[in-house]
Order: C-alpha cells, then structure tokens, then sequence
C-alpha cells in the first residue's frame, strides 16, 4: 500500500481488502495498464495514487522491493518513487568439468529506484523532475545502512506520463504514420536533451526515460523509451522498444532482432502479445516474433477450461500443471491474433516464433499436475526437472502443435525461474519446435556463464540444437532447411526430409497401441539411410549408396531413404524403402536424373524384395527450353523495316553460332551485305532434361513401378499434387493413399480450358480430387494430413510379410479366436457387421467374425456393392471380400467439358455383380495375392447383372478376371456363404473351388443358400404351371374326387354334369394355385440348403454361424502352417514338386512319423501336426536330403555340356570369393575332402 506522510485515513480491515483488490490486478494475466493509464488524471486523488501504485507494482513485478513505492504530491503533479531489484546472474565458483552436471545460474540483485512524475503539460517537467530526482535519491540514501550516497549508475529508470485529453502530444494522431511518430519523437527528445534536464538525469544514473501519453477514450496511450546514449551523450529513442514499458521490454529479449531493417510492430487486441514481423533476405521471407510476459494469478480460477484445443479437446483444472496451464492460455491468444492476421499481407507471416517469459518464480509443484506431485530424491532434483519441462513440452503440444503448424508456428520458447533449495534452483528454457505438425521435438536448457561470463544456453544432457550459444545472441536469417520447408509450405505439403520424422511419430504411436509387446530397449525403433547416386553425376545404370548428411544437400528432384523400422510385428525390425518427389526442387518434375534415381530404387528394392513406398508430390515431367539459345537468338524478318510483314527464320549470329553451336542444328546463310547468319533448324540443347527426353525416362519409371507391384509390395502416398507421369505412377503402384486436398491429375485445369477454347474447369480438386479418384477405383484410402497419411501406411505394412516370400506378420490376438460371433443377421447378413461387429441399441459390442477394430476398409467409395479390406483372425492378417446387401446408389458426376452432361445417379442393387463390383473384386483379388494374405470371401451374391448396358461396360471381362486371379491366388482361400445369405449362378461359377482345387476351400452357413437359379426362377422352369396342376390332381383329395366324379359323368355320357364338374375342377385348381406356387418354390428351395451342397461334395463342410470365428481361426492357422512347411520343401527341392505333391509328401512325412503314428485320422488332428512342425529335427533330415538331389540334377544337367564343364573352375572360384569367408573356410575343407 502507498505512504504518504501526515494521511492514513483506512482502517486496517479496509486496508487489506484493497490491497487485495490491487494485488489481482497485479498479476492478472489480461490488459490493464491501458485501462490503469486511462485512470492517472482522475479527480479522486486517492484513487489515483493507488492507480499509480498498482500500475508500477505491476511493470515491476516481481523485483519491486515491498513497501517500498512512496508519493507525493506535487503543486505541478503527482510523483511517485520506489526501489526495485535489477536481475543478475552470477556463475558459481567451480571447475569448468562440472557445468554439465551442476546448476550454475542464480540471481544476484543490486537495488536502483524508480519514479514516475504525472503532469499534464511537458511545460512543467524540468521542475517537478527535479523534485522527483531529489525524492528518489533521499528515500534509497534512506534505505542504505551507512547512510551513505552510492555512486550512481544507469540502471535506475524515471517515467513521465503526461495526462489530459487537451495535451499537445495527444493531439498527434497514432494512426501508423512514420512522420507522426516521428514528429512526437522528436519533440520528446528536444526536452530531453535540454542542459539541465539531461544532466540531472545522467547524474541521478537514470538509464531509461520512458513516456506515457495520455490520449482520449476509445484510443491507448502512446508510449516511448529513450535510452542515454554515453557516446553521444544525450537520450535517444529506441524505435525497437517504442509501445514497451521499461523493465518489462528488458524481458521480451528484444535485442536478438536488432540485426532486422524496417520492423513493424503490431500489438494484440489484449495488449499481452507484441508481434514483430520482419523479412528474411535474400529469400522475401516473412517472419513474425511474437513476445509476452506470463503473469499468473494467485489462484486457479480462470485457467480450468480451454475451448479452441486440437481434436476438439478440453482440458479440466487437474489435466495440466499451474505452469503449463499459464503457458496454454498465452500460447492460445497468441494464436488468435497469428489466425487473426492470416489474411492481412502486411503482417501475415511464413514463419512464426513465440517466446514466453514467466515473471513469477515457480515452485516444482507449480511445474506438475495435482494427481503427479512427487518428491524428489535428493541430487537428482535437476535431471527431474529436466524431464518434467520435457513432458511439459509434450503436452502443451499436443494440445496446440497441430493449429500451430497450419498457423506457421513453428517454435516457441519459455523461460522460467524455479525456485528451489536444491540444484534445480536458477533459469531454465523450454524450446519446443514442431516442423511437421505432428512431430514435437523439445529442448530443455539451464542458463549458465561461460568462461566469458557470457550467459549461454547449457543442455544438461548435451547434444541439443541451442546448447553454447549465447542467449542474447541475435536471430539469424532461415537456413536452407528452413527456406526449403517453407517452399513446401507454400505448395501444402510437408518437406520430403521431414517425412523419417513422421515415420518414427507413428511408430512410436504404434508401440503404445500394443502395450502387451516388449519394446525393444537396445536399439532405436527407426534407423534412417539416405541413398544416394554412388557418382555425383549420376544417371542410367549408376548404383545407390547409402550416405549419412545433413538434410537439404540434395541435387536430385528426389531423395530415398532405407529404413530400419522396429514395428509391434517385427520388434526386431523390418527394412523399407521409401522414394520421395522434392516439391522444392524444380517443383518436383521429373527429368533425366530423377527418372534414372527412381528406377534405382525400384531396383534395389525388387532385388531384395523389401516394400517400396512413394510419397507423391510433383509437376510432372519436367519442360523447359534452350536458356542459352533463348537469350540470343535473332528474327530473320520478311521486311527488316516492318516487322508486321512477318519473318522466315530465327537465326544465330556468326559470335554466338561459336559459342553455342552445341546446342543447335543450324545451317549457313550468307546475305547479299557479307553478314553470316546460322538458320536454326533444331534447338538441342546444352542441358538434359528440355523435352523428349524427359518422357522417355517416364516410361521407364513406368515400367520400372510396374514391374515393382508384381514382385514386391508398392505403396504410393499422394502428399501433394501429382500430375501426369506421377499421376501414372500412383496408378502403377495399385495400392494408392491420397490426402484429402491434393488432386491426381494428368494435366492442369488451364491448359484443358486452352484445349477447349473456354473456361470450364476451376481447379486441380475438380478434375482429380478425392471426389474423383476415391470413387473410381484408383485411391484405396483418403486422408486428412501427412501423419494419417504415414500411418495408413504403416498400418498397410503391418499386414504384409516384412519381405516379399516372408512369415506373415503374426501377432498374439487381442480378441479371443474362440469367442463366438455375436452378430447376428435378422433379415439380410451386414457385410461390416460380420466382418468387425457392431454395436446393438443397448451399446452393447456383438462381435464379428474377425478381430475386432482390425478391419481396414479399402476402395470404399468406388463400387459399393462389395466391400473389401484387410483384417486379422485372431491375429492372423487376411484380404476381405464380402458383399453389400443394401440397394447403393452410384453417382456418376457431371462433365463439364460436356454442355449437355448432367449427373446421373443409378441405382445398384446388393447382392449383384455390376461391371464395377466385379473389377473391384478382381483387382482386390490380386492385391491381396501380391501381398500374399490368406483370403476370406463371404460370398452372397445372387449372380451378375447382364444388362445391355452391362455387357457394354465389360462385365464380362471382369468376371472373368475373377477366375483367372482366383485361379492363380497363391495362398490358402476361404470362401463361405455367410447366414442368411446365398450364392447362385455365374456368382457360384467365378468361385467354385474347383477353379483352383489347391488352395481354395468353401464353406457355407446353415441357412445358406446355393444353386443355378434361384427358386422362384427355377420353378418358371422346371414346375410350370401344367405341373402345379397335375401335383394338385395327385394331392388334394377334393380334385381327385372331382377328377373321379368326372371321368364317370364322362362315360355315362352326361354332358350338363360335365361341364359343371369341370366348371369346379377349374375353381378349385385356381383357387390353389397360388398355394401350389409356394409350395413349388418351397419345394425348389430344399434343393438349395448347405446340407445338399456338403452332401454333393461342392462345399467341404456345413459351418454354423455363431462357431465360425474359431472353425475358422483353426482351419486358417493349419493352413498357413502347411504353407510355410510346403515353402521350404519346394525352396530345398527346386521345380521337381508342385504344391499338391509338396503337400502330399510333407502329410507321408507327419503320417510316418511317431507322431503320426501311420493312422490317417491323426492328419485331422491340428495340436498333433503343430508339434510336430515346431521340432525342425522332424523333417529338417528330410529337407537336406531334397536340396542335395536338387544339386545333384543342377550338376547332371551342366554335365550335359562340354563348355559348361570347361566354365566350372573360374564360376567356382567366383562363387567362393562371394561367400563369408567363415563359411568359404569351411566349404573348401568339405570340397578338398570330397575331391580327395
């Protein structure tokens, strides 16, 4: 509370609750000063002074000395005079060893005054300064023990603030115009530098005048800071710190951008953030620091609840710590005035930093959420801190990173205080960089003195980014990596070298989804090689090396990358190649070089049959013209003096003809004058890359990516736009992921509206959006941003082996494989529902036939008849075909290319093949082969729709594609008519057994239901209307009597009785008709049941619907085994067995062996065959046996030939010179033996 001598008019009661009242306003995180400086003329001189007093003790917090702040009154104005404690640190006395391993920063405070003087005309300032000069003095001399005068310095600060509306200096308008500003300045500065006024200040040791001006209501004061300059020996402004208030501008580092020219400020609406937006050269980048000073209440209220958090989230009052709470809230307003000046071209900015500065001291407990509080062990308090601000870091991030990022946010900086009586006591900082959006790397510094009594940043652990440098030092200009991450910004993708981070944010994601797998401990979970041209000049034929450099070096349009990835499959890794367009350079197309580096990668990637994912973000392939041409070529015109008539040629002179005569084809002309001139009838070129030559290596990356697809498994994830021969390429992997808002497009908008003559076409997202591509079978998954995107790629990979040929991918299932399927169809069979289950009215979860949430639906928008996807059978992945019972409605869009186009939407109708259902199930046949997936299909379909339209659209040859990718489907297939469903027809034909005896096998459901035709079409046929009559004769004994009635009415010759007697025969059979027809179809329906298909042998087995899931997980568990065991049997044997024979003979092997005890039951029994494939030693004798008789042909057969035999030795030695030398050591001993 403010003294002042001869008043002390308030009870202590009264006293206290003011105090209160001001000490909120002290600390209160929202903008007061303006609203405090708004009240320094109010007529109320007690309210006054203590506006004045909350106002300083809110500038100094929290180095005011307490008590200290004093006023009086002045005849000319009020004056106000306080200490205040200016901020050191001081370097402990140790050895320079111990800087990493104890605190080395405190503070150290030496004590100055303040004064404000408030006055409402500048006429007066020479006078009541020197009363607040001569106050100030006495009061400090006062406080100092000795009573004596301390010489002064220039840390001491004096603040004028000049009130009233009328005032000279109001009246200059603050609108942003550089002249009023200045103009106000300098009026300033010449008061300033008056003799007396200036040599009191300097003498006094006041460093920093700063001026408050007053202004109307509706507009803030203006404010500025001038700084005694000892060289030029008056008070100069700092246009740096123009709209700050000393000391707190101090704390705002502000000097780390004095290298920037032309800074424009601009404040926040609260007043709580400054924004400083500067340019980068030589690149035009826009840069934008954002400054705040933390102030935290003395209580929570306030800080529980923040609306506007990534993923919609809210974060209770426990969810965070005090500290992190405090930081959340400043980083969000900050947010919304970066939001709020997306669209303002002056102030928005490419790349943002943010930088905080606590001024209250924190407590550890302030650092750690209520329900984590934890004492910490003594000596180690320093290394928790660290990890505590490290988790701090984290959280704050994943809160915000990702609206960050999309801002252009993309680090932010804390410094904090802690108090503590252990070694965590002193400055830290919290530097957290978020390149990606989703990949959050945090820094955390003490602040220490070097051996130049400089404060540098020290990371306790090392390594770190910042560690050594100075605090102080200033901002440098972006560095390349930078630059290049904003030009991919500006193209809306991520730059390709931060996808390796991506890839480890997912994998770490991942590990946490497995919590029952063991991590591995030893090694990082992902391992990052660059590939690079082995010759810096690389092209066609130039092999990959692996490199380990700095990112941004390359000078090839594309990088690569081998990655060792540790994945919840494969803890002990698995390797993939990833090839990546850079967007940066020449925008991504596609020249020579990048044709030449891309087909390497799919070559070393099919060789060592590991997958190939492409990140897709291109132009295409590249264009360009003769640069050295075009800059000299001359016009051979018709008339020289006018040039409208036209001109004959273009030409070089005779100089330039020498100079660059490689790069054209030309021809000499000789004129009439002398002059020579070089007719240009071809432009070649002095640099590759300019036309054709371009399209030719397209094609063969298209060949290269296709040849990629057959023999390993391709993955293309389109992260921006990719055009033409990248559009091709996306189609040529198969497998595609595209990100929501980039297009696969063939060629741009602009240039199809040429080609038309008319503006038809606005956008990319028009011709090849996921509207487009997601709906016509080229797209399997779309996604919202590069991290979902990353993930759909993993998640892609965790289905398939880790090499093509490899064990599938096998882990211990979450969902129990003998848990019965719940769901259960009522009127017709839910594809989704049986696969994954669902949820009943209740909430309760009915489960499928599959693990549940393990589906991955695929190609769900084009075709939706069929649904297909990957999921796992009691951990075991598999491919899904099931079928869509539901009418769909197919939209097929409008082309406005075509004036008379409009959409259309047809009808489709479940159960039913359509020429697009067929395709997507052949193709989905044949990804899943590739992938080498056991398949599922839970076949119920009625047949294929044979319309006119139909055949036209190919349906034909879809269906047979069917067959032939059944026919040639390498692993074990399940096909089973699910409950309540039916398979007739061509839909039967496709997916008979038979069609590929070996591998597949078919199933049905009680209740299915199978044949040519079904009942109601069956009995048109074979029970016609003739039959129903005559089985109505037969069976109702109302008919026969009439029947008999008749025949004897017949003979007796009674014609009226006749005709009456058939009149009822008539009634009767018609009355039963419709009777008869059910029956008939009842009737034709028997021959449609399961039991009738096991019966014929056409299904293997009757399976009942609730028992499916683990009939199913067993049967699919033997089968992949016995395909393991077939594998190495046909790999020891070579081409002497095919899989009927291989698996024969591995049956001899179990049935002959004491397990199997000869009896052909015990090949039924799955537990038994399962032992006796886990002891290699059963068959292992067996498998050497083979690969000795495969060798012993190979050598018969190179015996045949006399230049063969010649060839041996030299093939021989070539042979031994490529093994291990280990086992070459070993290899000619047992080869000399055998020789011997």
């Amino acid at each position: 509370m403010f003294t002042e001598d001869g008043e002390n008019m308030d009870t202590p009661k009264r006293k206290s609750a003011i105090n209160e009242r001001m000490e909120a306003l002290v600390n209160a995180p929202l903008a007061v000063e303006d609203a405090l400086v708004a009240l320094f003329d109010h007529s109320d001189h007690t309210l006054q002074r203590r506006v004045v007093e909350t106002y300083v003790r809110r500038l100094y917090q929290p180095y005011l000395v307490q008590g200290s702040v004093r006023m009086q009154w002045h005849r000319f104005g009020l004056i106000a005079s306080w200490e205040f404690l200016d901020e050191h640190v001081e370097r402990k006395n140790r050895s320079e060893d111990e800087i990493s391993n104890e605190p080395s920063v405190e503070r150290r405070n030496e004590r100055n005054w303040g004064a404000m003087v408030v006055l409402k005309s500048l006429h007066f300032l020479p006078t009541v300064m020197t009363a607040a000069l001569r106050e100030a003095t006495h009061n400090l001399q006062a406080e100092i023990p000795d009573g004596s005068t301390r010489p002064a310095t220039s840390g001491n600060m004096m603040h004028i603030a000049l009130v009233g509306i009328n005032n000279p200096m109001s009246l200059l308008q603050d609108s942003g115009d550089e002249d009023q500003a200045q103009e106000r300045v300098s009026k300033l500065a010449k008061i300033l530098k008056e003799k007396e006024v200036s040599s009191s200040l300097s003498n006094a040791g006041v460093g920093v005048v700063s001026c408050i001006i007053q202004r109307d209501e509706g507009r803030g004061p203006m404010r500025h800071s001038f700084h005694w300059s000892a060289a030029k020996l008056y008070y100069e402004e700092q246009p740096l710190l123009r709209h700050l208030e000393p000391p707190l501008s101090i704390y705002l580092e502000l000097d780390k951008l004095k290298d920037y020219e032309n800074i424009r400020y601009t404040p926040s609406r609260d007043r709580q953030w400054h924004l400083y937006t500067v340019k980068d050269k030589p690149l035009p980048i826009q840069r934008m620091f954002l400054r705040t000073l933390v102030r935290q209440p003395l209580s929570n209220e306030g800080l529980t609840v923040y609306q506007g958090l990534d993923h919609g989230e809210t974060h209770s009052l426990w969810a965070l710590s005090f500290t992190a709470r405090s930081i959340l809230r400043s980083l969000m307003s900050a947010m919304e005035e970066v939001e709020l000046n997306a669209h303002n071209s002056t102030i928005k900015s490419d790349h943002a930093h943010m930088y905080l500065y606590i001024l209250r001291e924190q407590q550890i407990d302030d650092l750690l959420p209520y329900h984590k509080r934890l004492e910490l062990p003594d000596g180690h308090e320093e290394a928790a801190v660290e990890k505590i601000l490290y988790d701090l870091g984290h959280e704050i991030n994943a809160s915000v990173g990702v609206k960050m990022h999309r801002l252009g946010v993309c680090e932010w900086e804390v410094k904090l205080w802690i108090s503590s009586a252990g070694d965590a006591n002193g400055a830290w900082r919290v530097v957290v960089t978020n390149v990606t959006g989703h990949t959050c790397i945090v820094h955390v510094y003490r602040e220490v003195e070097n051996s130049s009594n400089e404060i540098v940043y020290s990371s306790i652990s090392g390594g770190a980014p910042l560690h050594g440098l100075l605090v102080n030092a200033q901002y440098k200009p972006l560095g390349v990596l930078e630059q290049k991450r904003l030009l991919a910004r500006k193209s809306n993708t991520t730059y390709c070298y931060d996808f390796p981070l991506a890839f480890e944010a997912v994998l770490n994601r991942s590990w946490t989804q497995h919590p029952g797998i063991n991590k591995p401990k030893d090694k990082a979970i992902l391992r990052v090689t660059e590939l690079v041209f082995a010759d810096k000049k690389g092209s066609w034929g130039t092999p990959l090396v692996s490199i380990e450099r700095q990112p941004a070096l390359n000078d090839v349009g594309m990088v690569a990358w081998r990655m060792e990835m540790s994945t919840p499959e494969f803890p002990s890794g698995r390797t993939v190649f990833i090839v990546s367009n850079d967007v940066t350079f020449k925008n991504g197309s596609f020249g020579p070089r990048e044709d030449a580096f891309f087909q390497a990668v799919t070559e070393v990637a099919c060789a060592q049959k590991l997958p190939l994912i492409y990140l897709a973000a291109n132009s295409g392939a590249r264009i360009g013209v003769a640069e050295e041409v075009k800059s000299c070529f001359r016009v051979g015109w018709s008339d020289e003096t006018n040039p409208e008539r036209g001109f004959q040629y273009v030409y070089l002179t005779a100089e330039d003809y020498a100079r660059i005569g490689t790069s054209v084809i030309a021809h000499e002309l000789k004129l009439p004058s002398g002059e020579i001139r070089w007719v240009i009838d071809t432009i070649v070129g002095k640099e590759d890359g300019l036309g054709v030559e371009n399209l030719t290596g397209s094609g063969a990356i298209a060949s290269a990516y296709s040849r990629a697809y057959n023999e390993t498994f391709t993955v293309t994830y389109v992260t921006g736009r990719t055009v033409g021969i990248g559009a091709y390429l996306a189609r040529l992997g198969m497998r595609c992921i595209q990100r929501l808002d980039q297009p696969i497009i063939l060629t741009g908008f602009s240039a199809l509206n040429k080609l038309l003559g008319r503006e038809v076409y606005s956008s990319h997202m028009q011709l090849g959006g996921p509207k487009i591509m997601a709906t016509n079978g080229v797209v399997h998954l779309t996604v919202s941003d590069d991290l979902e995107g990353i993930s759909a790629i993993l998640k892609w990979l965790s289905f398939v082996p880790a090499y093509s040929g490899g064990p599938l991918p096998i882990l211990s299932p979450l969902d129990p494989p003998d848990r019965l399927v719940e769901y259960v169809p009522e009127t017709s069979c839910d594809p989704r529902a049986a696969i994954c289950g669902a949820m009943d009215g209740t909430g309760k979860w009915l489960g499928g036939m599959f693990d549940r949430d393990s589906f991955i639906e695929t190609l769900e928008g084009w075709a939706r008849t069929v649904v297909t996807g990957r999921a796992k059978l009691g951990g075991i992945p598999v491919g899904i075909v099931a079928v869509e019972t539901q009418t769909m409605m197919q939209v097929i869009p409008a082309d406005p290319g075509q004036l008379d186009s409009h959409e259309r939407v047809v009808p489709q109708a479940g159960q039913v093949w359509f020429p697009d259902s067929a395709t997507k199930t052949a193709q989905a046949l044949m990804d899943f082969n590739r992938e080498e997936l056991p398949l599922f299909i839970l076949a119920n379909w009625r047949g294929f729709s044979g319309g006119q339209r139909d055949l036209f659209e190919g349906i034909l040859q879809a269906g047979s594609t069917i067959v032939e990718n059944l026919r040639t489907y390498q692993q074990p297939v399940f096909i089973y008519i699910p409950m309540m469903g039916e398979l007739r027809g061509g839909a039967w034909v496709v997916l008979d057994s038979k069609i590929n005896p070996d591998h597949v096998e078919m199933y049905a459901e009680r209740t299915a239901k199978g044949n040519v035709l079904e009942p109601e079409g069956l009995i048109e046929i074979k029970f016609r209307t003739r039959e129903l009559l005559e089985c109505m004769g037969r069976l109702d004994p109302e008919l026969i009597n009439l029947k008999s009635k008749l025949q004897e009415a017949s003979s007796s010759g009674t014609s009226a009785n006749v005709e009456d007697l058939q009149t009822q025969i008539r009634a009767r059979e018609k009355k039963l008709l419709p009777l008869y027809t059910q029956i008939a179809t009842k009737f034709a329906e028997l021959h449609d049941t399961s039991l009738r298909m096991a019966a014929k042998g056409v299904i293997k087995e009757v399976v009942e619907w609730p028992k499916s899931r683990s009939f199913f997980y067993r049967r699919l568990h033997r089968r992949v085994v016995e395909d393991e065991l077939v594998k190495m049997l046909r790999d020891a044997a070579g081409h002497q067995f095919d899989y009927k024979s291989a698996r024969d003979t591995i049956k001899n092997w179990f049935l002959n062996s004491k397990i199997g005890g000869g009896k052909e039951t015990s090949w039924m029994d799955d537990e038994a065959f399962f032992s006796w494939k886990d002891d290699s030693g059963n068959y292992e004798g067996k498998l050497q046996e083979l690969r000795i008789q495969k060798m012993l042909l190979q050598l018969s057969n190179l015996g045949n030939s006399t230049m063969d035999l010649r060839a041996l030795p030299q093939a021989l030695a070539a042979f031994l010179k490529k093994t291990d030398p280990s086992f070459r050591d070993q290899l000619i001993d047992e080869l000399r033996e055998v020789l011997h």
